[in-house]
């Protein structure tokens, strides 16, 4: 699957001192819950750091990656935002470091501009310039058109456009709309279009549905629906969430390139609320290979438990 980078100016406020702890499990095949990971998030009134962290081999607890974002000055036509990334090995031993100075500047129609500067540590831990994402946008309505632009520093040193990101927008009181497209260079220096995601949202009689397709280049050099994702989720009257995912994914290997995805995989997440925490379970149905067009039975392969403040 093709990762999609979409350029959207972070959004934060105030804070007070606040901190969340996510815990995860994987279900093993005897049915035990196995310790996965945990994410750690505090909150104050300017910075916020949050820390994934892993079991290692020795069974101790070491992070993965630290993501730290302050708040550098802020006012009523914009603000600067700076964000730290450390990354760790296995161990939990120090890696690359990334450094985002992010500064966003507010126009009269009420969307955003943002220039990120992004600098990233070499084999010295020099800090080092590496790239730009500059964001122009407009509002009309309830529609925002964005254009980003993504610049890398070259063997020259220089910087050179190397994607360019069109995005438009649209949202009102119970359904919301997004259509990205990404442009890249192909082997002729021209920028055609890579990929394509197209999202829209409802929500009606207290169930809300998503859907989300991708498209990707193809054999014939045009964009073909890739992936689709299709989630239905509801909050029931004891307060609980149910959501269910269906991913549908088009086949590698098949005789019809051109054939639509087929629903490989259907996540069924419960989520309650226990006391002060959130506690989601997951369970999966997938085809199996001597009957593709059928779902096996529910099975359990996750849990999660969120403690602290704003869990969801």
């Amino acid at each position: 699957m093709v990762s999609l980078l979409i350029v959207i100016p972070a959004v934060f406020g105030l804070f007070a001192q606040e901190s969340q702890v996510n815990r995860t499990y994987t279900t093993d095949l005897n049915g035990r819950r196995v310790p996965e990971g945990i994410i750690t998030t505090d909150k104050g009134d300017t910075t916020t750091t949050r820390t994934e962290w892993a079991h290692s081999i020795n069974g101790r607890r070491v992070p993965l990656e630290s993501v730290e974002e302050r708040i550098v000055s802020e006012g009523e036509n914009g603000r600067v935002l700076e964000r730290i990334v450390r990354r760790y090995d296995a161990n939990g031993n120090p890696g690359q470091v990334e450094k985002q100075r992010i500064e966003e500047l507010k126009n009269t129609d009420g969307s955003v501009n943002s220039v990120i500067n992004v600098y990233r540590g070499d084999l010295s831990g020099n800090l080092r310039f590496a790239e730009r994402v500059t964001t122009e946008s407009s509002k009309s309505g309830d529609t925002v058109n964005s254009t980003s632009t993504v610049e890398r520093t070259n063997v020259s040193g220089g910087l050179e456009v190397a994607e360019r990101q069109v995005r438009t927008t649209s949202q009102d009181q119970s359904t919301s709309q997004s259509d990205t497209t990404i442009f890249r260079k192909d082997q002729q220096g021209r920028f055609v279009e890579s990929l394509r995601v197209v999202s829209s949202s409802n929500e009606q009689n207290g169930q809300r549905t998503e859907n989300t397709a991708q498209y990707e280049r193809g054999q014939t050099n045009s964009l073909e629906l890739a992936n689709q994702t299709v989630t239905r989720e509801r909050k029931n009257e004891d307060g609980s969430l149910s959501r269910e995912v269906d991913l549908f994914r088009r086949v590698p290997g098949r005789a019809e390139p051109t054939a639509s995805p087929r629903l490989e995989e259907r996540q069924i997440i419960e989520q309650n609320k226990q006391g002060d925490r959130i506690v989601e379970t997951t369970s999966v149905q997938r085809p199996s290979i001597n009957d593709p067009n059928r779902l096996s039975a529910p099975r359990k392969i996750g849990e999660r438990i969120c403690e602290g403040a704003n869990c969801k």
